[in-house]
């Protein structure tokens, strides 16, 4: 099992957060738990989301899936995400 910390910009977040709820499907079918979704101090338009994933193989068909780019186009998403996935020990 793996943590994935996944951050990237927003247009604007009461635009993009009914878009990513509305998209949980795409993540329960992907193995993924959300630990939670956060938004920088001082920078309402960087986000953070953190998932316990069932397989990173999963999560990376989820990330470079052309329904997502869509999605993440419609939610107002900026520029590519950071991605960073910790193994546990």
């Amino acid at each position: 099992m793996a943590t994935i910390f996944l951050q990237h910009r927003i247009d604007n977040y009461d635009t993009w957060k009914p878009v990513y709820d509305g998209d949980a499907e795409r993540r329960n079918d992907a193995g993924l738990t959300e630990i939670g979704v956060y938004r920088k101090a001082g920078d309402e338009h960087l986000v953070l989301l953190v998932w316990v994933a069932d397989s990173i193989e999963g999560f990376k068909a989820m990330l470079n899936s052309e329904e997502l780019k869509a999605k993440m186009q419609e939610a107002g998403v900026v520029g590519e995400p950071e991605v960073w996935i910790a193994e546990g020990m």
